[in-house]
């Protein structure tokens, strides 16, 4: 379906224009500005997006160092039936139990890292050291003195690769690094504030080596709310919107779900429902995702949607576990998993400043809602784009009245972008709204900018959403 274009010939008043656009964001309350109204056509097409969606696990243990993530096969599992942007990639650190790291372990992560930029994709990392809880398999993770070597040595690689990270899962305990089954001096089934204070210690050192801009995941979230509580919150609050994205050590706490709609309370995941609240409105500035783990008639397809709805999913197994994501394939549930999952964005229409010229300001007014599960948690750049129609040159204005981050689901957001159109000349400019990364290795890559879910507005090989062409007087 084309694009509509509704051209507003009546008279308007400067003034009240001027006076509504000028503010960061046009609540319902506030009229409508007057310009040229354009609107769009929502689309239900399959698309691949940046940082959510379906993830492919990957297992990197250090019994096989050849084990290496390949750019190709990223780029093909982008390209294909699940259009898939993200990977899981769990390191276990087996044999390193009593010793550091090699080298060679070191340049796999790397080298994997690699494979996801050149590949367009992103990734959850976690570091653990046994994928068993039998315990014959003991110890189940490393002593505190060799996790807090480990983390160190793993800390330069994070920062390096920033720009390819999701966010962590903190790992390092326990089998699969999922706190539970412990040992080596960590109290499993603490109780007492004191059973905490090592695992504080090792969330802690995890969260000041991976770059401050990317959030570490608890696995249930009565951890948080410990944390929260021994830290002086004793009423456990979730994060309110002043308090997201701060680089806070509350507000880079984020959870993961590995037994997803599996049992009423989720195999433990939830012990009462005090937890279950806190989740729900804690994940509206964190991340969430993770894995089922049994199919049960809790994971049926209308109860899994309902509960991404209300715990903000971004990312979940594609494949685990198969009984139930083939429920989901079967019953057409995976389809509006894959499109909701994380964000997705529909521009309803745009007002712009009419007749535009060279040396003044530009306004553009926009009307948007979120049909995802999920906010986009990490930073993302917002930008406007003047293409000449004529010699394809580039004008591009950065953006700092929006953020993205905090187009949450289920709402309708109105904003505002300005820009003066300074060393431009008068003709005829295609306009563009850009949503790029903002790491500047990433920033002019097309696959890491965000696609509005509407029809005929991406353009593939630049990443930016088209929205009409304009003349610039």
């Amino acid at each position: 379906m084309k694009k509509i274009f509704s051209i507003l010939n009546s008279q308007f008043s400067i003034i009240a224009f001027a006076f509504c656009m000028a503010m960061t964001a046009c609540n319902t309350n506030n009229p409508e500005p007057k310009g040229n109204t354009i609107t769009f056509t929502e689309s239900d097409e399959i698309f691949p997006n940046p940082e959510r969606g379906l993830f492919a696990q990957g297992y990197y243990t250090s019994a096989n160092l050849n084990s290496h993530l390949r750019a190709d096969v990223v780029n093909n599992n982008r390209n294909g039936e699940n259009k898939m942007t993200l990977y899981l990639n769990s390191y276990y650190l087996t044999d390193y139990m009593e010793s550091d790291i090699p080298q060679a372990f070191l340049d796999r992560l790397d080298s994997n890292m690699n494979a996801l930029r050149k590949g367009g994709a992103k990734a959850v990392v976690r570091f653990s050291y046994k994928s068993s809880m039998d315990a014959k398999d003991k110890p189940w993770n490393a002593t505190p003195e060799w996790i807090h070597k480990h983390i160190d040595q793993v800390g330069p690689y994070l920062q390096k690769n920033a720009d390819v990270i999701l966010c962590a899962q903190c790992g390092w305990l326990g089998s699969w690094g999922e706190w539970y089954y412990v040992d080596n001096g960590y109290k499993m089934n603490p109780t007492r504030d004191s059973d905490f204070e090592m695992r504080w210690e090792v969330l802690e050192h995890f969260l000041r080596v991976i770059p401050e801009s990317r959030q570490v995941a608890l696995r249930i979230p009565s951890y948080k709310m410990r944390w929260l509580k021994m830290h002086g919150d004793s009423a456990m609050t979730p994060l309110s919107e002043e308090e997201a994205y701060q680089n806070t050590i509350k507000a880079r706490i984020a959870g993961h779900n590995d037994c997803f709609v599996s049992s009423t309370n989720d195999v433990g995941t939830y012990a009462k429902q005090e937890e279950r609240d806190f989740w729900a409105a804690d994940t509206k500035y964190t991340f969430m995702g993770g894995e089922t783990c049994e199919k049960t008639k809790f994971s049926e397809g209308e109860n899994a949607i309902k509960q991404m709805e209300r715990y903000h999913w971004t990312y979940i197994n594609k494949d685990y576990r198969e009984s139930v994501t083939g429920m989901w394939r079967g019953d057409g549930t995976m389809d509006t998993i894959i499109r909701r999952l994380g964000y997705r964005f529909v521009l309803d229409k745009a007002i712009l400043t009419p007749a535009p010229k060279v040396g003044e300001e530009f306004k553009a007014y926009f009307v948007l809602r979120n049909v995802g599960f999920a906010a986009p948690n990490n930073k993302r750049d917002v930008e406007l784009v003047f293409v000449d129609a004529a010699s394809g040159k580039k004008y591009v204005y950065p953006q700092t009245a929006a953020d993205p981050r905090f187009w949450l689901p289920e709402e309708e957001h109105k904003f505002t972008l300005a820009c003066t159109l300074n060393d431009m000349a008068p003709g005829q400019y295609k306009l563009y709204l850009n949503l790029p990364d903002p790491y500047p290795s990433i920033h002019d890559d097309p696959r890491f900018s965000i696609r509005l879910a509407n029809e005929n507005v991406w353009e593939e090989e630049t990443g930016y959403n088209y929205l009409t062409t304009v003349n610039v007087e």
